[in-house]
C-alpha cells in the first residue's frame, strides 16, 4: 500500500517502532517474585491473566515479567496468547515480553491490536519450525503494519476498553456460575452415595471401531462416524452436531462397527484427551473409534442424569499405567452412581441443564464480543 493510498490518519509502522522487546533473564529458585505464567495458564483471545502457578513449579532461566507488560506467545502463535500482567512474575521464555513504545503508540493500545487478526495472522505466517513454529524478534520488530493515527487510537480504545471490561464481567459471571452447577452436581453425586449402584448394573458400556483411514472423509453418507477430534468442535459442545466422516452403506457393511442409539454419553478412553474429562451425548444412531468408550443408560437412568454424573468423575484416578494413560471399561462399570426415581432425576437435571446454557450462552456473548474487536482493525488491512 503506497504512502498515496492509505487511509487519512493511519500510517504503515514497523512493529519495531511501538513495541520495545525486553528480555530480563531469571533463575527461578533465586527469585523473591511469588507468581510464574507459563504459555498454559494464557487463555486464547483473552489479555486477561486468570490463571498462574509459582517459581517453584518450573526449573531453568525464565523472563522477568512486570506490571503492565505485555507477554505473548511466540510459540506455536497460531494460539492467540497475548496478555498484560497484573502484577511482576516471572514467566516462560517460549514468550516474548513486550512494553509500547509512547512516542509511536497509546501503549493500552498495543496489546489490542495484537489481538487482531492481522497482527495474529502475520505472527503465524512468520513463524519458524514445524514441531513448534516460533517467531524471532527481529523478524517480527522489521514486519509494517497499518497502525492509526494517536486521535484514532484513543477513539478505538473507548470502544476496545468497554467490550473488554463488558467481558471481564460476563468471565466472572460465568465462574460463579459454574462454581454453583459443580457444588450442585457434587452435592447430589458425591454425598448420596447410600443410594449408589454399580454404573454397569444400570448402563452398557462398550469401546468403539477401528477407523481405517480408507474410509475417512467423507462429508455425506448414512452414519456419522465420531472421532476424538470431533469433541473439540463447536457444534459439539455437549451434543455431538457434527461429524466430520460419514459412512456410506457399503461401507457400513464392509466396516460393521460398533452402532450406538440416540442418548448414549460418550467420552475418550485413551490418550491426553482421556484427561480433559470432556462428556458428550449422541443424538441419533453413531459409530465411533477404538479411542472412544460409550456408555448408554438404561430404562433406569435418563440420558441426562447419566451425563452429569459423568462429569463428576475424574478420569484421571482410574488411569492405567502404560505408555499412554488408558481407562479399562470394568473399571469404570465398578464406579458406583446413585440411583433415585425418573422423576428426581428429571428434576434434578433440569437444573443443571439450565446452568450449563447459562455458562454457555456466556461464553457466546464473550465470543461475540472478541469477534466486535476484531472487527474494528479489519477495517483496514
Amino acid at each position: 500500500m503506497t504512502k498515496q493510498q492509505l487511509p487519512e490518519g493511519w500510517q504503515m509502522v514497523k512493529f519495531g517502532d511501538i513495541a520495545k522487546h525486553i528480555s530480563k533473564r531469571v533463575e527461578p529458585s533465586e527469585t523473591d517474585l511469588k507468581i510464574y505464567v507459563g504459555l498454559e495458564h494464557l487463555d486464547p483471545d483473552s489479555l486477561k491473566i486468570k490463571r498462574h502457578g509459582v517459581p517453584s513449579d518450573v526449573e531453568g532461566q525464565k523472563l522477568l515479567l512486570k506490571k503492565g507488560q505485555i507477554i505473548f506467545g511466540k510459540r506455536r502463535a497460531y494460539q492467540r496468547k497475548v496478555a498484560v500482567a497484573d502484577w511482576d512474575c516471572i514467566c516462560s521464555a517460549h514468550a516474548m515480553v513486550l512494553e509500547a513504545n509512547p512516542e509511536n503508540v497509546i501503549p493500552e493500545f498495543l496489546p489490542f491490536f495484537m489481538q487482531s487478526d492481522v497482527f495474529m495472522n502475520r505472527a503465524v505466517a512468520i513463524s519458524e519450525g514445524s514441531l513448534s513454529p516460533t517467531i524471532k524478534w527481529k523478524v517480527l520488530s522489521e514486519q509494517s503494519f497499518l497502525i492509526p493515527s494517536f486521535d484514532i487510537q484513543e477513539k478505538f480504545l473507548k470502544i476496545l476498553m468497554h467490550i473488554e471490561e463488558v467481558n471481564c464481567r460476563l468471565y466472572n459471571l460465568t465462574l460463579s456460575n459454574m462454581k454453583l452447577l459443580t457444588k450442585l452436581r457434587g452435592k447430589h453425586f458425591q454425598h448420596d452415595l447410600k443410594r449408589g449402584v454399580k454404573l454397569e448394573t444400570v448402563t452398557t458400556l462398550k469401546g468403539g471401531s477401528s477407523f481405517n483411514t480408507d474410509y475417512q472423509g467423507k462429508a455425506k453418507g448414512e452414519l456419522p462416524f465420531i472421532k476424538v477430534s470431533d469433541m473439540n468442535h463447536d457444534l459439539n459442545r455437549v451434543y455431538i452436531n457434527h461429524s466430520e466422516n460419514w459412512l456410506e452403506r457399503k461401507d457400513i457393511e464392509e466396516i460393521k462397527p460398533n452402532i450406538f442409539n440416540a442418548g448414549t454419553v460418550i467420552f475418550a478412553k485413551v490418550g491426553a484427551a482421556l484427561l480433559l474429562n470432556r462428556r458428550r451425548i449422541l443424538i441419533r444412531d453413531t459409530a465411533i473409534d477404538n479411542n472412544l468408550m460409550a456408555v448408554t443408560p438404561s430404562d433406569n437412568v435418563t440420558t441426562d442424569y447419566l451425563y452429569h454424573f459423568l462429569r463428576t468423575i475424574d478420569f484421571k484416578k482410574f488411569v492405567q499405567e502404560g505408555a499412554l494413560p488408558s481407562i479399562n471399561q470394568k473399571v469404570i462399570g465398578k464406579i458406583e452412581i446413585p440411583l433415585v426415581s425418573i422423576v428426581e432425576q428429571k428434576k434434578l437435571t433440569f437444573i443443571l441443564n439450565e446452568l450449563e446454557n447459562i455458562s454457555f450462552r456466556l461464553d457466546e456473548r464473550i465470543n461475540i464480543n472478541n469477534t466486535l474487536k476484531k472487527s474494528i482493525f479489519n477495517t483496514y488491512r
